[in-house]
């Protein structure tokens, strides 16, 4: 009697777990979950959200030839150029929302990056490890966009970093930087069992590219962290630093190695909030866009 009960059942779970599994495994492989926007979903997304202005779509090399994909809006040359870097994963719809306010557009001309293993950047899913490499892919679009200007930087978390670089290796073409729930102290860089574990095959097969792309340059961002820190000294343009208290993924005493650090910044501003976590990008819109303006009006 249990016999004949249990074995078709184990059966149908068996079969049903098998069907779960291939049916994953079919669309991480596929590129689903890949937590980016396509250029033709753009214009109408931004549309919803108000903005008139139609979005650019531009593709440049960088030095080793892979194509940095970034998305802007407004093509006022005599406007400052606002450059933003999303997190990890993200891609450029991570800063949609500004992408979409007209007021900033009327202030300032706006682009968002791809970053390489995100988003349409050529290599999806073959993630950059090196800081400064990722700077470079920066400032291909930049000197594409307005070479021999200045521009502003925001970086959101892993762009926070990416942005810093920046300012380190091309101080003559930064104009002050917005770091908001920026992971920039190697002291406090986490490295939990499973960032190594799901590296390698065949775990790997089974994790989303835009996820396994982020553990992976989250697995080699302390070591980046520690080969900048000579380099801190060299930024001095102004500097807003935006941090939420309760981030539970990247700790606020990032905000604290900021101030220890950029000893040399023109101008270093923070806002230190008493909630909103790390996700303050998007809940916390007023305040980074608050920071936005303030630093457009020190240009």
């Amino acid at each position: 009697m249990k016999t004949s009960f249990w074995r078709p059942f184990l059966r149908r779970t068996a079969y049903l777990f098998t069907l779960l599994f291939t049916v994953w495994l079919i669309a991480v492989q596929a590129g689903c979950f890949t937590m980016r926007t396509p250029d033709r979903a753009w214009p109408e997304k931004l549309r919803q959200k108000g903005q008139t202005l139609s979005p650019r779509f531009c593709d440049v090399p960088d030095a080793n030839g892979r194509m940095i994909h970034s998305v802007s809006i407004g093509t006022a040359d005599s406007l400052p150029l606002i450059v933003m870097v999303h997190g990890s994963p993200g891609a450029a719809d991570a800063f949609l929302d500004y992408l979409a306010d007209t007021s900033l557009s009327k202030m300032a001309r706006m682009t968002s990056i791809d970053r390489p293993g995100f988003g349409y950047t050529e290599g999806f899913g073959n993630p950059e490890p090196s800081i400064a490499a990722q700077a470079a892919c920066v400032r291909a679009v930049v000197n594409t966009i307005a070479p021999d200007r200045k521009v502003l930087l925001v970086g959101h978390s892993l762009g926070g970093p990416v942005i810093a670089r920046f300012a380190m290796d091309y101080p003559e073409q930064t104009a002050g930087l917005i770091l908001v729930a920026a992971s920039i102290d190697p002291d406090l860089e986490e490295h939990p069992f499973w960032q190594s574990a799901i590296n390698p095959p065949p775990l790997k097969w089974l994790i989303p590219k835009s996820f396994w792309a982020s553990n992976y340059e989250i697995k080699a961002l302390e070591g980046e962290l520690r080969d900048m820190m000579p380099l801190w000294a060299n930024i001095r343009c102004p500097v807003t630093v935006v941090h939420a208290k309760n981030d539970q993924l990247v700790p606020i005493g990032n905000a604290a190695f900021a101030r220890r650090v950029l000893v040399n910044s023109s101008d270093l501003k923070e806002t230190i909030l008493p909630d909103g976590d790390h996700f303050i990008l998007w809940n916390r819109y007023p305040v980074v866009r608050e920071a936005i303006v303030d630093m457009l009006g020190k240009r």
